[in-house]
């Protein structure tokens, strides 16, 4: 017997919003429970600093192939690479003795697995006529480097100068131990034979 006033459909009503508060109030607690706090952010700091840092890399034969050096590098975590602060690099002819370019950068940074260098900010990239070849300068900005393969590509705008005249494009591909130059666009040179 119901108290008076009370309906059964009033009773139904009653006990539907309490089943649904308790529903609600249990959907509520799962939701907060599987909320977390966002994971701090990796950190960015390197894992080793090295002052004054000098790396030599060899041919198959034992013969110097290049030379790294910075006054400072600092490894990153996570396979995030490593950063280098005005880098120098060297490339040696196969008889490890001649060098034959050397580029200098504002920064580098060098991937994990040393297959690829970024120079980054002002480039520049020298061969000496020691090297037994054109002497040759190069000023560009941010160049990609695969060292293994002495290829060197920017999209840039680039400045060559050579005993013999001058070019100036925007991009370039480089295999410098090939002496060839791809100039994607924009180009502009000066040319004087040599005098005989």
């Amino acid at each position: 017997m119901l108290p008076p006033g009370v309906t059964v459909r009033g009773l139904l009503s009653l006990t539907g919003l309490a089943l649904l508060a308790g529903l609600s109030y249990g959907l509520l607690r799962w939701v907060v429970s599987e909320l977390h706090e966002p994971a701090p952010a990796e950190s960015q700091e390197p894992v080793l600093i090295i002052e004054r840092f000098r790396a030599v890399r060899l041919n198959i034969a034992g013969q110097r192939q290049s030379i790294i050096e910075a006054p400072r590098l600092a490894q990153l975590p996570n396979n995030l690479g490593t950063r280098i602060e005005q880098p120098v690099l060297d490339w040696y002819q196969p008889d490890g003795q001649t060098r034959e370019w050397r580029l200098e950068a504002e920064q580098g940074w060098v991937a994990a697995d040393q297959q690829s260098v970024r120079l980054e900010g002002e480039v520049k990239m020298v061969r000496t006529a020691d090297s037994g070849k054109p002497p040759m300068t190069i000023t560009t900005r941010d160049v990609l480097v695969r060292p293994d393969e002495h290829y060197a590509e920017t999209a840039a705008p680039t400045r060559a100068v050579t005993p013999d005249g001058e070019f100036r494009a925007v991009g370039v591909r480089a295999w410098l131990d090939q002496e060839r130059l791809e100039l994607l666009s924009e180009v502009r040179g000066v040319y004087e034979s040599p005098k005989p």
